[in-house]
């Protein structure tokens, strides 16, 4: 059964309840310092899928110990501010990445490459433009293994695989050439050494793809990072819709930050001035 509070208990329980300005010692600072932290009530919207979770909560753990917010009210306004500035930090990293993609080489950009594109490359054997991607890069080791397996398995190569090697600058007299097509036979162990030796110059072959395939990774992943970055504000990613976009989210930051400071103030006993209608509207 629920215990009744006499009006006199009950005045007296608001009047408290106006004093009152939150843990004021050490140990009860420290009991309730988290608290707030357990709604994250934004945090999933806050955060894209490509960015640092981890990141975001130390930001909004620095925002509760410097605000050190009562009550759930309080609580919400520091993830707004956490939230806000997350979106305005966005919104300066779209517009660096902006800046970045427009002003560079443009045969440094991000160029997708589909099966067909590769496919023409390989019949022309245009070993420069299958380098220039990983997917490229890809097609040429997967070429040079062919040619390494037709040695092992047949002990020549084919006419495709020699022009590969030689487009490659492989070094090869023209009666090492006929050896290899099968046109003309030496000694077992003259044609041993041989198949070692270009063996030898595939698989170097191979680790230079290797080495050229980790830069084209990197390339490609930080292009990719600054299309992300321009992308994640608006559709219209431009510079004059960045910066719009970044004004509004000062415009909620100050906002957001004028609210709790105004609400902790009253909490805690201080004069509070009615609020204009006109700063909505300067906000808006």
């Amino acid at each position: 059964m629920r215990k009744l509070v006499s009006v006199k208990k009950l005045a007296a329980n608001q009047r408290n309840a106006q004093r009152s300005t939150g843990p004021r010692t050490v140990e009860g600072k420290n009991a309730v310092r988290w608290n707030a932290l357990k709604h994250g009530l934004l945090t999933k919207a806050a955060v894209l899928p490509q960015e640092d979770r981890a990141e975001y909560e130390r930001l909004l753990a620095a925002l509760m110990e410097e605000y050190q917010p009562v009550g759930m009210l309080e609580a919400l306004l520091v993830e707004e501010i956490a939230c806000t500035y997350w979106r305005r930090r966005r919104a300066v990293r779209a517009e660096a990445a902006n800046i970045e993609l427009d002003t560079m080489d443009k045969s440094l950009k991000l160029d997708s490459i589909d099966q067909d594109e590769i496919h023409e490359a390989v019949v022309e054997k245009d070993t420069v433009a299958l380098a220039c991607s990983v997917a490229g890069l890809e097609r040429l080791g997967e070429v040079f293994d062919n040619a390494a397996r037709e040695l092992r398995d047949d002990g020549k190569l084919s006419e495709q695989s020699i022009a590969w090697l030689e487009d490659k600058g492989w070094p090869r007299s023209h009666e090492d050439l006929d050896v290899l097509r099968g046109a003309t036979t030496v000694t077992e162990d003259a044609k041993k050494e041989l198949l070692k030796v270009t063996l030898e110059f595939i698989a170097e072959t191979q680790k230079e793809f290797r080495r050229e395939k980790k830069v084209a990774k990197a390339r490609e992943g930080a292009l990719r990072d600054l299309e992300l970055a321009r992308a994640t504000i608006l559709e219209d990613s431009t510079g004059e819709a960045i910066l719009r976009y970044e004004g509004a989210m000062d415009r909620k930051l100050y906002t957001a930050i004028a609210q709790l400071e105004r609400l902790q103030k009253q909490r805690r006993g201080g004069t509070v001035p009615p609020r204009d209608s006109s700063d909505v509207t300067k906000t808006a």
